[in-house]
């Protein structure tokens, strides 16, 4: 895992603060390199031979490559070329080269990875910007005068660039949540699409798909569904476990990560677990988020760490975090990912295994299971109806759930990309509405069409959550990369193996419902995890907001800051937002409101983000939060 920054087109440019400004996901080497008409700026993360020797970048014949990621199969792809190829390293890199030279761009479908690869061919005089599957790594570029500027951290980009910041782009980051792919909050900034490459060829690129799998439907008996399973699950594990440094998990007591950590311990009985007390969230949900890890660790005999998540962690790091993060920090969850990055790396533990994907591969999200009520008494279809927004905001105020159904039937590739966020501030983005909208549709036909190439069958809930490659999924894959490698810790996601992920989703939805939500996960691994995990109440990881704002001085010091700085939300946000805050106090102050908390949270957030970047008044970050609300 590690980080660059470069340029193809010119070689004589300047990458030290670019360099600097993401060495947190190489803080092991560092090296800057220039070709004929490209320059490149490498910091290493080591994670796989530990020596000068695995260094980056690796060549054969004319081929030059950087890769931020982990190819899983390298001891495979090795094996298989062992007539033709001595590896110099223990690295999983140095064979991409060779692989390249003897198969061409289609050697991607060999690889069993996680990958942002920058493929430099100086015989044909190509450059090839290549993303995984699933979008884990990101890659992100700026196109402009010819030249094409690449980073794996946008803020990478900022420090040679002058970038300016897209409005719309600014607020699908709120009404969804997230940004789908390929959106940045910057004009003309894009990340590479997940399963994609850009090709750089005489001044010009072009976007390719290189993932192009053909799902058809399984008639797998249960039995057979989880004896398939567990078999790649377990496969999947074991290569991930593949490492020169310790390797660990994050714990939350759901079956994703317990199931990660008790198959792991199979094949190495030296694992380190982490868990987050989420203090105060104790009082709206059970703890089992605490009671089950501390649990399965014990019995496992896994070196378990536990610590708070509370009000003091958001006061001293939330500043540090908006300015690390390269969009609006509005998912409160992924506070989590900060404090066990921090607490991983702390102790020894580069390498953190998590369930990122389990829930698209098991039946989707509890808020995307409305289409199944709706399809009771009208079909289902993605593609677009007559659909009125006079209408949805009529039925709205008469029923919520009416009007949600009528945005399933009427306008579906819009409601799957806004699912998350509907009633945060999706109804509320009024006066930009169709821009949002326009947007939306114009990048979900796209991930939809391919989302129909790839699924040979007729499933709209498995269709739904293929899609999510490039909306919620390609969401928490940003969250969790960007937060761990903050730290210098790379995450790996055991069920977004290529092999694991294309079976299940060959599974009809159905079967893996027809017991509840993750149903057929639950029964699956009855067989391999106790009761006490396989029979828990799920519980998630919410935030207390509700107890970290509203107390005194603190709700009277916000409610100030928040006035005091009300015209700086106009800028890129529609004018009806400040209006709401005016004039409605609930909107973002009625405390048993999860709603509104959650706005409250974004707003907080949105704001110390335009103090750091736009208007530039907070040039320290390790400002706490009260300071902030204090002094601005």
């Amino acid at each position: 895992m590690c980080g660059f920054v470069g340029v193809i087109g010119i070689n004589d440019i300047d990458l030290n603060s670019a360099q600097d400004r993401i060495k947190h996901r190489g803080p092991d080497m560092q090296n800057q390199e220039t070709g004929k008409n490209w320059k490149v700026a490498f910091n290493r993360l080591s994670i796989n031979d530990l020596s000068e020797n695995g260094m980056q970048p690796f060549s054969y014949e004319n081929i030059t490559v950087y890769m931020n990621g982990e190819i899983f199969n390298f001891i495979e792809l090795i094996e298989e070329e062992e007539k033709d190829f001595q590896p110099k390293s223990h690295s999983d890199v140095e064979i991409i080269p060779f692989l390249f030279k003897k198969y061409g761009i289609k050697f991607l479908n060999k690889l069993n990875g996680m990958f942002a690869l920058l493929i430099i061919d100086e015989v044909e005089n190509k450059v090839y910007l290549v993303r995984d599957r699933y979008g884990e790594k990101p890659f992100y570029y700026h196109f402009t005068n010819n030249k094409l500027y690449f980073a794996s951290e946008v803020k990478a980009l900022k420090t040679i660039l002058n970038l300016e910041i897209d409005r719309i782009n600014l607020q699908i980051n709120f009404t969804n949540w997230f940004l789908p792919q390929p959106l940045t909050l910057y004009k003309n900034t894009f990340n590479v699409n997940p399963g994609c490459y850009l090709e750089y060829f005489n001044n010009q690129i072009q976007e390719i798909r290189w993932y192009k799998p053909e799902i058809v439907k399984s008639n797998d008996s249960e039995e057979e569904i989880a004896k398939k399973f567990i078999n790649l699950y377990k496969d999947a594990i074991r290569i991930r476990l593949r490492s020169d440094v310790s390797v660990g998990a994050f714990l939350s007591g759901g079956l994703d990560s317990t199931s990660i950590a008790k198959f792991a311990h199979e094949y190495q009985e030296k694992f380190y677990t982490f868990s987050a007390n989420i203090v105060g969230k104790e009082q709206f949900e059970n703890n089992t988020d605490i009671e089950i890890p501390k649990k399965l660790s014990k019995e496992l005999n896994f070196k378990h760490t536990v610590i708070d998540l509370n009000y003091q962690f958001y006061n001293e790091n939330i500043v540090k975090i908006i300015n690390n993060y390269d969009e609006i920090f509005v998912n409160s969850g992924i506070l989590v990912f900060y404090l066990l990055a921090e607490i991983s790396r702390k102790s020894n533990v580069p390498v953190i295994l998590t369930g990122v994907g389990g829930d698209e591969l098991f039946g989707g999200y509890p808020w995307q299971a409305h289409p199944r009520k709706v399809e009771k008494i009208f079909p289902v279809t993605t593609n677009k109806r007559f659909y009125s927004e006079t209408i949805y905001k009529l039925l709205l105020k008469i029923n919520f759930k009416l009007g949600v159904a009528y945005k399933i039937l009427t306008d579906y590739q819009v409601w799957h990309s806004q699912s998350l966020a509907t009633v945060i501030f999706g109804l509320d983005f009024h006066s930009t509405r169709q821009e949002i909208d326009k947007k939306l549709r114009f990048l979900s036909n796209q991930y939809f069409n391919f989302s129909k190439e790839s699924l040979k069958y007729n499933d709209i809930y498995n269709f739904t959550n293929f899609s999510n490659v490039f909306t919620v999924l390609s969401g928490q894959n940003h969250l969790a990369d960007i937060a761990t490698m903050n730290f210098s810790v790379e995450n790996r996601s055991p069920f977004l193996d290529y092999r694991v992920f294309e079976y299940m989703m060959s599974i009809p939805d159905k079967m893996k419902t027809k017991l509840g939500q993750k149903g057929l996960l639950r029964k699956i691994l009855e067989n391999h995890l106790p009761d006490y995990v396989t029979k828990a109440k799920k519980s998630g990881p919410t935030m207390p907001i509700n107890l970290w704002f509203y107390e005194e001085p603190i709700l009277s010091k916000v409610r100030k800051f928040i006035l005091k700085n009300v015209n700086q939300l106009n800028e890129f946000l529609p004018l009806e937002v400040a209006q709401k805050i005016k004039n409605d106090d609930n909107w973002l102050f009625e405390q048993k409101s999860q709603a509104a908390n959650l706005r409250l949270f974004a707003i907080l957030s949105y704001l110390i983000w335009y103090k750091i970047n736009i208007s530039r008044e907070i040039t320290e970050t390790n400002i706490t939060f009260e300071e902030v609300i204090t002094k601005f």
